[in-house]
């Protein structure tokens, strides 16, 4: 098994919330859509390049992350490094 079809079966939680994306060309809003330790899954305005670092920011809590894969206004992102589930439940409010 392939460390990409892992993070594919991760448990997600599904979310419905707002973040920022900071990339070298935009900052932009983003729609986080399912939420891993490892990843997310999010929806935003502008397409996101396969591949390109970004970081994910909501409240006082930042991400880098990798676009896993994209396509117009969806994107996977995979974290750089694992998020403990407490630091995602403080700051994205999960129960």
């Amino acid at each position: 098994m392939t460390v990409n079809s892992d993070l594919r079966r991760a448990k997600r939680k599904r979310v419905l919330m707002t973040a920022t994306v900071i990339c070298m060309d935009c900052v932009q809003r983003a729609r986080i859509r399912d939420l891993t330790s490892t990843g997310a899954g999010i929806t935003c305005d502008r397409p996101l390049e396969r591949g390109s670092d970004i970081i994910l920011k909501r409240g006082d809590l930042f991400i880098a992350a990798r676009v896993a894969w994209a396509d117009r206004n969806t994107a996977g992102l995979e974290f750089y490094r694992p998020i403990a589930l407490e630091e995602l439940a403080s700051s994205f409010m999960l129960a």
